[in-house]
């Protein structure tokens, strides 16, 4: 089961304090997602993974934690806008806020990561075309990077079929498959050639991906 606390929080940047529901237990049985996220009643807390604090919009998994650029952080022109974005989810614009403070200080994958929870909170909000434009931003954080994990690859291979990135997720998916990738890379490749095929942007499971012949030709087989 999935289970809160109410606790008062002083916050690392401004020192004030503030009431937040922290997350205590959860569980994620089941196959996670081919972007990896997780099954069972841990993918209904993903709005509870951030904490922000309401006098100057500190943003942290603890906002009684932080590293030592959080303070100047608030004082930035990106802080300012991601604080700013227009979509209209707070949980959205927590995780941007985060991203954004997490490619200030020059960690792509988490500002990568942070920004794909933003495009599963729209995904819950059955906003597909702003969860689709979330993951063009999610992929933009590693324009231009050498992406040596295989893993990442994979998790980029699914932002960019769920953004209809077809092209992008095309060639990325020609660059895994002359990789000579082993079970079960290459069958969740393979996979997701046939759905760039099919111009198919739903989303599936790990175990969807590895058990082909049981899923439906499109859509999605399993609710958010």
């Amino acid at each position: 089961m999935t289970s809160y606390s109410t606790e008062k929080l002083r916050c690392h940047v401004c020192g004030k304090t503030s009431e937040h529901a922290v997350l205590m237990s959860t569980n994620s049985q089941g196959s996670r997602d081919l972007d990896q996220r997780p099954a069972g009643m841990a993918r209904a807390t993903v709005e509870s993974w951030l904490q922000e604090c309401p006098y100057c919009g500190y943003v942290a998994p603890d906002i009684e934690e932080g590293g030592a650029g959080a303070r100047g952080f608030i004082a930035t022109a990106e802080f300012r806008a991601a604080s700013r974005d227009p979509l209209p989810d707070p949980a959205v614009r927590r995780f941007l806020v985060r991203a954004a403070q997490d490619a200030r200080a020059g960690d792509r994958k988490a500002a990568f990561l942070n920004t794909l929870a933003a495009a599963w909170v729209a995904d819950d909000g059955t906003q597909p075309a702003d969860a689709a434009a979330l993951r063009l931003k999610v992929a933009a954080h590693l324009a231009g990077a050498r992406i040596t994990s295989i893993d990442t690859k994979l998790l980029l291979l699914d932002v960019l079929r769920r953004a209809s990135n077809w092209e992008a997720a095309a060639a990325l998916t020609a660059e895994l498959t002359v990789d000579g990738l082993e079970y079960p890379f290459a069958d969740i490749v393979a996979f997701h050639g046939e759905k760039i095929a099919a111009r198919d942007n739903a989303r599936y499971t790990i175990s969807q991906a590895l058990a082909r012949e049981a899923q439906p030709e499109s859509g999605e087989a399993d609710p958010v």
